[in-house]
């Protein structure tokens, strides 16, 4: 049986290697000249750029996606490196008890505690509380998310009577899904620690994401692989190929031919047609259903979201990337710099703070002695950019032009070092990713979960009214990102090779 699969970015890809050992026929149609879709980077001269992972949830043991990853990829391939800090950063006009204006986000809960109890000794009961969130979590990651395997009936019972210890992270998800790390700092005395607490993520988030991330970098299963993410998306591109796979590079899809109900092949940009038993697109959520099968299944839910609210999708970025010849070893890797005057984009966002990543841990995106950068800007805009690049190109560039001009001013204010050292510049924007990857409004990951962690999302891996078209890709769940495409092919896989064959190996 033959599987088209739209989309060769991580699930596409996912989804393929699983079916190909299922005993499919596949072929992955990518758009792009390479594979990955989001997960991927580029270089400019003698610099690579990384486009999306800062790190991989799964890269060690002890967490379910690692048995994932290892399913369809040897991680053993690959090489990670562990941070000591998530980040550094300024707290704007306030020190802590020593005269340090510096906050340091250590990785390592034990040090992140004590690190805030000698700053912070009179909020001890509150740190310790927190600390302890982290810690509770920390004993459920062995079995989130849940993995099924096609198994005997004991094993199976077994497995599912493990999954009842799951149980009370239902109510600590119900319970803690209310708070944002803004307010939580309001339970702090300390004005530095609690001012600190505000400015831990680019924006305000809810605190099962905070908890949750940093069990992962105390558990040390979030690791960064060293190559970047192009390095990673072309490891996985040859596991689908070596597992029998077939990628077509450079060929876009126009849409899915439906003949009485069924989904009879893919019709490509050069209206030629490529067969099969079954598609799975793992493409954008909105293209597929509105485009791709012409929004004639689309449900009542679905349609709401044909023009979604900005607010319902992921962040998109603007991201200055720069190759500089200096190696910056003594730089932390991710600095947040707090400005005295906004940044105002072209898209009117405006900016507060840098977010700086110095890539002087990956030897691999630059020659000896020199470091690639990163600065990195979330905006809602993405229409905006879009719709500039597609109707007025050399306005466009003028723009970034200009933005670029104003962000490299004030870096160079906070790293003077840089001034006359930087040899390469590349700003990206929404149309970017847009472009490349057909993500809607170029968001970079799918539905936000800002609001809700625990949101209801009008998506499944099956399509209403087509029993042979499937969707897979990080669209089906709040959030999205690698883990969740990862974990929503191994989902579309089980139920195209249950619904086939009868059953699903791994």
């Amino acid at each position: 049986m033959k599987v088209n699969i739209i989309g060769g970015g991580v699930a596409g890809l996912a989804v393929g290697i699983y079916l190909q050992k299922n005993g499919f026929e596949t072929e992955v149609f990518e758009q792009h000249t390479v594979p990955g879709g989001l997960c991927t980077g580029w270089k400019r001269g003698d610099y690579t750029f990384n486009g999306c992972m800062h790190w991989l949830l799964g890269s060690g043991k002890g967490i379910a996606f690692n048995t994932f990853w290892n399913e369809i990829l040897d991680l053993s391939q690959l090489e990670f490196v562990l941070h000591k800090e998530r980040v550094q950063f300024d707290v704007p006009d306030l020190t802590d008890r020593h005269g340090n204006s510096v906050f340091h986000f250590y990785n390592e809960i034990d040090q992140f505690e004590k690190y805030m109890l000698d700053i912070a000794p009179e909020d001890e009961k509150m740190i310790r509380y927190w600390m302890d969130q982290v810690r509770y979590v920390g004993q459920y990651l062995d079995c989130l998310p849940p993995a099924f395997y096609d198994e005997s009936f004991i094993a199976s019972t077994r497995r599912n009577m493990h999954l009842i210890k799951l149980l009370p992270m239902v109510y600590f998800m119900f319970k803690w899904s209310k708070l944002t790390n803004y307010q939580f700092a309001e339970n702090f005395k300390n004005p530095f620690l609690r001012k600190a607490i505000t400015l831990l993520y680019e924006k305000e988030v809810r605190m099962p994401i905070l908890f949750f991330v940093q069990c992962y970098a105390n558990k040390h299963v979030a690791g960064y692989p060293i190559g970047s993410s192009l390095h990673f998306a072309k490891k996985l591109a040859e596991s689908y190929q070596q597992h029998g796979g077939k990628l077509t590079l450079g060929q876009c899809v126009n849409s899915i031919d439906i003949e009485e109900g069924r989904a009879v092949g893919l019709r490509m940009e050069d209206n030629t047609q490529r067969p099969c038993d079954f598609v799975v697109s793992a493409a954008d959520w909105r293209w597929t259903i509105f485009r791709a099968l012409g929004e004639k299944y689309a449900t009542k839910e679905q349609m709401f979201y044909k023009n979604p609210p900005k607010e319902a999708i992921f962040y998109s970025y603007c991201i200055l990337y720069l190759g500089v010849d200096l190696d910056l070893k003594k730089y932390p890797h991710f600095i947040r710099y707090s400005l005295e005057n906004p940044i105002f984009s072209p898209d009117g966002t405006s900016y507060d703070r840098l977010e700086v990543h110095v890539y002087n841990y990956d030897p691999t995106l630059a020659p000896e002695g020199k470091v690639t950068i990163a600065v990195d800007f979330q905006t809602r805009e993405g229409e905006f950019w879009i719709n500039l690049r597609k109707n007025d190109y050399p306005q466009y560039v003028q723009k970034k032009k200009e933005f670029q001009e104003n962000i490299l001013a004030e870096l160079e204010k906070k790293m003077s070092v840089l001034s006359g050292h930087i040899e390469v510049t590349d700003l990206t924007t929404p149309a970017s990713y847009h472009r490349y990857t057909g993500n809607t409004l170029g968001s970079s990951q799918g539905w936000t979960p800002q609001d809700n962690v625990m949101k209801s999302i009008p998506l499944k891996p099956t399509v209403k009214g087509l029993d042979n078209v499937f969707l897979a890709g990080h669209w089906l769940v709040a959030g999205g990102g690698l883990p969740i495409a990862l974990k929503s092919a191994r989902d579309t896989a089980w139920l195209l090779s249950k619904k086939a064959n009868g059953k699903f190996v791994v």
